[in-house]
């Protein structure tokens, strides 16, 4: 603090000023620091149940075959029930007909991942590229 004497011979009492930029930047600082060296925790356990969706806006492709798959691996067509023979014809045929059609694949929660992944190699085996999974919200 300093005093500086007034022009009549009177102390005027000066004002400390406090400068809070080194404050501000090492705040700012450490701020950074904890941003980038957070670790977030990814949970390792299997408790998977994806099927539910609170956002039921789907982005459908506008050429897309729909395929739906039961807990016991049946499969349907358009809500015709098909046998992998039948599912591999009319995605052929869907596909010699556009080839810039996809797939649509809705599946039960309880649906073995197996079903899924065999209706997936039977579209990409006709040449379908455009796959997509739809969740439980989108009738």
């Amino acid at each position: 603090m300093s005093f500086k004497s007034g022009s009549r011979g009177r102390r005027v009492r000066g004002q400390a000023n406090i400068d809070l930029t080194p404050l501000i930047d090492v705040v700012f600082q450490l701020l950074i620091f904890f941003v980038l060296t957070a670790t977030f925790q990814n949970n390792p356990s299997f408790k998977v149940k994806l099927p539910k969706a609170k956002n039921t806006d789907v982005s459908q492709q506008p050429k897309a075959v729909m395929v739906s798959i039961g807990t016991d691996g049946e499969v349907e067509i358009d809500n015709k029930r098909v046998d992998d023979r039948e599912l591999q014809m009319r995605l052929c045929a869907a596909f010699e007909t556009d080839k810039d059609t996809g797939v649509n694949i809705r599946a039960d929660e309880a649906t073995a991942h197996q079903h899924v992944v065999k209706v997936m190699d039977i579209a990409k085996t006709c040449g379908l590229e455009k796959l997509g999974i739809l969740h439980g919200g989108s009738r």
